[in-house]
């Protein structure tokens, strides 16, 4: 017979065992054993509320895990600049082009214009064969001293593609933060979809790049991990905004109810059928 078969047959004798049992109300102990658990429990407390008979039951499959790879790090005599993303993906004349693999965890990774100091730094990643050309892509930082808040501040002062002698650029000013800390953002893409965060220098624009899960730090490195991350994702999301004007909006209807309702006054004049009537004058 077929393993299945013999299962299943097992089951049913097992089955008629037990229904036996509880019906005559018979106090039992049963101990069933294997050559491997059909079902391994993974909580504690299913034991005690009874697994039941489940010997054809299958083991769950194990979640395939996530290949994290490591930052591109620029090193002089210590690493000066980290940058990472999940995805890397550029696009020129509508055509894509995945470049994570050829960046991150990369020996031959191309760094060479990349330079560093304490007020700016620059990361420079060329690429061959990219669109058929030599594409180089420069992330410009400059690190700033702000009296007001008593600290220094980094900013990307644009994003350049440098491509056949040509040269586009990107607006990326919205990626800042103080300079003892990195800067994280789950898409920074020219894509309105994903937040337009790389804003063209020039109308049209043939070039169009995502980076999911983006983070940089050029100042105050410390070894190759980064440091705290401000993040671009505001505090107050559309979501918040709304329900603030919602309830603000039935805030004031409940103030001028009750308004309302305090405002009402009783009568202090009643008709007295011993008396003269009340009358009212009209005023025209």
């Amino acid at each position: 017979m077929a393993p299945r078969e013999v299962l299943t047959g097992n089951d049913e004798v097992i089955g008629q065992v037990l229904s036996m049992l509880k019906s005559e109300d018979v106090p039992y102990t049963a101990a069933l054993t294997a050559v491997r658990p059909s079902r391994v429990a993974r909580d504690a407390a299913l034991v005690a509320g009874g697994l039941g008979r489940q010997l054809l039951q299958t083991t769950p499959k194990q979640p395939v895990s996530v290949v994290v790879h490591p930052p591109v790090s620029y090193n002089d005599t210590a690493p000066r600049i980290l940058f990472w993303a999940q995805n890397f993906s550029v696009a020129y004349r509508d055509s894509w082009e995945d470049l994570t693999g050829r960046t991150f965890d990369a020996p031959s990774l191309n760094m060479t214009g990349s330079f560093w100091n304490d007020s700016i730094a620059r990361l420079s990643l060329t690429y061959e064969q990219l669109f058929g050309a030599t594409v180089t892509f420069k992330f410009t930082l400059v690190n700033r001293f702000y009296p007001v808040s008593a600290r220094h501040w980094f900013t990307m002062e644009r994003l350049e593609i440098h491509s056949n002698g040509s040269v586009a650029y990107f607006n990326v000013s919205q990626i800042t933060g103080p300079s003892i800390y990195s800067f994280h953002c789950q898409y920074v893409s020219s894509l309105s979809s994903q937040g337009s965060i790389l804003v063209p220098d020039t109308q049209p624009f043939l070039w169009q790049m995502t980076l999911e899960d983006f983070q940089i730090q050029a100042f105050n490195v410390t070894g190759e991990q980064f440091s705290y991350a401000t993040d671009c994702a505001g505090f107050f999301s559309p979501a918040i905004w709304m329900g603030l004007l919602t309830s603000l909006f039935m805030l004031f209807i409940f103030t001028y109810g009750l308004h309302m309702i305090l405002s009402l006054k009783t009568m202090d004049r009643f008709d007295d059928h011993k008396g003269p009537t009340i009358t009212l004058t009209q005023i025209v």
